[in-house]
């Protein structure tokens, strides 16, 4: 029968009730896609396995280094509770070791999927031989880290890691022994005379905070070695030669030794690095230990270098692998996890978000303004870093035993660096 004729022999009620029928059907399809988009559009639950190998912490005592690790753990175990579904495995390993045990592992398409290590030449040449996996844009929140702990994961525009916290050098002081801070190298020296014992670390790169006091730098902005321009390498040299002769003036590259004196009170003040203020806290007590500004020079302030720790990414890792590392590296370096680090052992936060309060903590204030004036040698250059480093050591030693002058060193210096590196 036609259509037609069908619908004309229907009630207006059975129409009616078709119309309806059609009209659920409709909204119940349509309830379903959305149903189904809202699905899709969930976040994927976090769920698998993860190893991550930390340095082991450098420059501290046995019962130090456990500490530091314990914060590790505690933080990881706290990603845990949040994420049941996914296990991290941490194993610690000793840093004159890991960086070739992980080029091994990872020439097996092995490894762990992530590493915690202090900055170095190494992540370059891991670079170099794609054992890393660089960092996409949507993967990493750039304006909340600090930028100089970028730059030491950052390799020919591209990202590789996430800096986790960053240190530097300040000057340690007890309590007991000082009523004055030195502001400038010439209180500085006024105090050694006076009987305040004071303590500095021995090396070129232990040193270099005194070059930009002088206006000296490394680096010019084409990469070039500029040690010598300027004369503020040399001027320091010659001023740390002169504070060697006055008494209580003790330069020494035994960091051992000048850490026990100075918990021993035999020193008044001693160039501390971050990584010590933990120990020394613990043997001193917060009640004595002090920690400000190194000493500078009106409008030329004291130039440390800045050093990053940061956790950087296995190339091998499947997907899944990479995605939880991810979500461990934002976990890790979010302001709260940073300020739960940073109360535990006093360390420079990469977050810049993590604020500190000036008169409850002058210690913490003391580090983050010291990182403002601080150098940070970029990844980009890391192929000169070493052995800059080994040949400025020579030249100071030579400068500091008299076998050659100052600014004839600071010449030698530019025109072995710049000759090798030109060549290249």
């Amino acid at each position: 029968m036609p259509l037609k004729i069908v619908l004309m022999k229907m009630s207006k009620n059975s129409i009616a009730l078709i119309g309806l029928i059609f009209i659920t059907l409709l909204v119940t399809i349509s309830c379903n896609t959305q149903n189904e988009k809202v699905v899709n559009n969930q976040p994927q639950k976090l769920q698998g396995q993860i190893l991550l190998w930390s340095e082991m912490p450098r420059r501290l005592t046995e019962a130090q280094s456990s500490g530091a690790q314990k914060v590790l753990k505690d933080l990881i175990g706290v990603f845990s509770e949040l994420h049941p579904q996914v296990q991290v495995f941490v194993e610690f390993r000793p840093a004159s070791q890991i960086w070739e045990q992980f080029e091994s592992q990872v020439n097996r398409g092995a490894g762990p999927d992530m590493l915690l290590v202090r900055a170095s030449p190494e992540i370059a040449q891991l670079i170099q031989m794609k054992a890393l996996r660089a960092i996409k844009d949507s993967e990493i929140n750039r304006p909340q880290f600090r930028s100089e702990g970028l730059k030491q994961v950052s390799y020919q525009d591209r990202i590789y890691g996430f800096p986790l916290y960053l240190s530097t050098q300040v000057l340690c002081y007890n309590k007991n022994k000082v009523n004055k801070l030195p502001r400038t190298l010439t209180e500085l020296i006024k105090q050694a005379r006076k009987g305040y014992s004071v303590g500095l670390k021995s090396s070129f790169d232990d040193t270099f905070w005194g070059v930009g006091i002088f206006g000296g730098q490394l680096f010019d902005d084409r990469g070039r070695s500029i040690l010598a321009q300027g004369g503020g390498w040399a001027r320091w040299m010659k001023w740390l030669k002169k504070a060697r002769n006055q008494p209580n003036f003790i330069l020494s590259d035994n960091a051992e030794a000048l850490r026990d004196a100075f918990v021993e009170g035999k020193l008044a003040y001693l160039t501390c690095e971050t990584d010590w203020i933990a120990y020394f806290k613990e043997e001193l007590g917060s009640d004595l230990l002090g920690a400000t500004l190194l000493p500078g020079e009106v409008d030329h302030p004291a130039t440390p270098i800045l050093e990053s720790s940061v956790l950087l990414f296995n190339r091998a890792s499947n997907a899944n692998q990479h995605r939880l590392a991810l979500k461990l590296a934002e976990f890790l370096t979010n302001e709260e996890q940073q300020k739960k680090a940073e109360a535990a052992n006093p360390l420079i936060p990469s977050n810049l978000n993590v604020t500190i309060d000036e008169e409850l903590f002058p210690l913490r204030t003391t580090l983050l303004q010291q990182a403002r004036t601080a150098v940070s040698l970029a990844l980009d250059d890391a192929a000169k870093i070493e052995p800059i480093i080994n040949y400025g050591n020579i030249l100071y030693q030579q400068v500091l035993n008299g076998a050659l002058e100052p600014d004839e060193a600071a010449a030698q210096f530019d025109r072995a660096v710049n000759r090798q590196f030109e060549s290249e």
